[in-house]
């Protein structure tokens, strides 16, 4: 039996320029029942043309599985199309299917999905192919969606695993290599942990793992790094969903990297404010092991929608945390949520504000979305404040909601003039990008340059408005960038 697994396509455009990583969760599944089955992982977002790509392949394949958050649901849905016509069965998992099996089991869709997995993959992976292999039904493979007849059923949910059962990523059935760089430097993804134990509205990562948080062995995490290098990452991305719930064992962590003689390559991570800023010993022992990028959830400088959305102080922690990374050359993006539900015009700003007075290299002024079956969604849609349920436009840019004082239109508007006037000559003095990776940054303002230029151009002889230009951004899905 032959199964391809394929990443989605649908990438946010603005984060695709900074950093294209490879699928992680894949090749985790792909580990689990290469044994039973011949499996190859395609990384679809490096390509051009990804319909075409899976058309010239997927005849070879009796099962081809996808994996998609909200805004890339819809297109995940052309491609089991495609696979359905093909003669091969379909295997849906990620985010979206997980939380909205049930409305998927009873709508037409269900037509082009065969299976659904629930939550974690990788156990109820490894028994569907051992069913398929035996010819069974999979009636008891927890966590898993299936047809039974017309009908598609829901199997128990799966407890979650023990970490230790977890085996190492399969990253040599990948069969799309090249093109996934970090700035400029070969990048891939190593987990340390999996979950999270605090409550943010927002977030759907208590709906996949519960409030749990669970640790990989530090060896086994230094072993995963070394075959990652060993396929040819220079960068390596840690995509835990809180990495600094453990500040001590993050700190062993980065002595471990050193230890090891792996100091040569450059770590990425996402982490609290409030775990930065509580250990500057750990933000230096960062700085020893190589990271030179971190990923700030800063949120709101407003402390209202910090309440709203279920956070703590974290803009009082921010500026301590941006200093200690900052210290350390490591390159800060944050991200700031704006179109909370008492905004107006000025809170959006004010965001901005934060942004500018901490120096952050990257903000990421996201817009409050109201993503499927969160406690967000639920609130807002009982305020009548969720204006658009297009889920191709849940991927935390657009404007899905109104607020009191602002249509979504103003709150998008808004959103994009902030980042259009962020990226300016103060900004260029300031960044720790252009000096981190000189070679990416000159080619980016080489790009840049000509398109911002013709557009001061228009603006000065009449021919165009900054509302065109925010249209014409609007439509190309690049919502980060404008007239500087």
């Amino acid at each position: 039996m032959k199964v391809l697994l394929l990443s989605s396509p649908i990438v946010q455009k603005d984060f695709d320029r900074i950093a294209r990583i490879p699928n992680l969760g894949l090749v985790s599944l792909a580990a689990h029942a290469a044994d039973l089955c011949t499996v190859h992982v395609a990384d679809l977002h490096g390509l051009k043309d990804h319909r075409d790509y899976l058309r010239r392949i997927v005849n070879d394949y009796d099962l081809v599985g996808l994996t998609a958050m909200s805004f890339q649901y819809q297109e995940a849905m052309e491609l089991a199309r495609i696979a359905k016509q093909a003669g091969a069965e379909t295997l849906f998992g990620g985010y979206h299917p997980t939380l909205a099996y049930e409305e998927i089991g009873r709508s037409d869709d269900a037509k082009l999905i065969d299976y659904i997995i629930r939550g974690e993959g990788e156990a109820t992976f490894r028994e569907l192919m051992q069913a398929k292999v035996q010819g069974m039904e999979p009636k008891d493979v927890l966590g898993l969606s299936y047809h039974r007849g017309e009908t598609m059923v829901h199997n128990p949910q799966r407890p979650l695993l023990k970490v230790e059962e977890i085996k190492m990523p399969l990253r040599e059935v990948r069969l799309l290599t090249r093109g996934f760089v970090s700035f400029d430097v070969p990048i891939d993804s190593v987990e340390t942990s999996r979950g999270c134990t605090q409550g943010c509205k927002f977030c759907s990562i208590n709906l996949m793992y519960g409030r749990r948080f669970r640790r990989f062995s530090i060896e086994r995490v230094i072993e995963d790094i070394h075959d990652a290098e060993e396929h040819g990452a220079g960068s390596i991305f840690f995509p835990d969903d809180n990495i600094t719930l453990d500040v001590k064992r993050l700190e062993r962590l980065c002595q471990a990297i050193i230890d090891a003689g792996l100091t040569h390559l450059r770590y990425k991570t996402q982490a609290s404010s409030s775990g930065i800023a509580s250990s500057k010993r750990l933000v230096d022992r960062m700085g020893k092991a190589g990271f030179d990028g971190c990923f700030l959830g800063v949120e709101s400088v407003n402390k209202r929608n910090l309440q709203f959305l279920g956070k703590g102080n974290m803009s009082d922690e921010a500026e301590r945390a941006v200093e200690y990374l900052h210290d350390n050359n490591i390159i800060v993006s944050t991200g700031l949520i704006g179109g909370n539900p008492e905004d107006d015009a000025e809170d959006l700003w004010a965001n901005f504000h934060l942004a500018r007075k901490l120096k952050v290299d990257f903000p990421i002024f996201y817009i409050n979305t109201p993503y499927p079956k969160t406690q967000n969604r639920t609130e807002l849609q009982e305020m009548g404040m969720v204006v658009n349920d297009d889920f191709t436009k849940y991927d935390g840019l657009h404007a899905n909601c109104r607020t009191k004082y602002l249509s979504a239109e103003e709150v998008q508007y808004i959103t994009w003039e902030m980042n259009a006037r962020y990226y300016d000559l103060e900004w260029m003095r300031y960044n720790k990008v252009k000096r981190i990776y000189p070679r990416w940054f000159a080619n980016e303002i080489r790009r840049l340059a000509p398109f911002y230029a013709k557009r001061k151009l228009d603006m000065a002889l009449g021919k165009r408005t900054p509302k065109d230009f925010f249209r014409e951004d609007l439509e190309s899905g690049e919502l980060c960038k404008g007239v500087v």
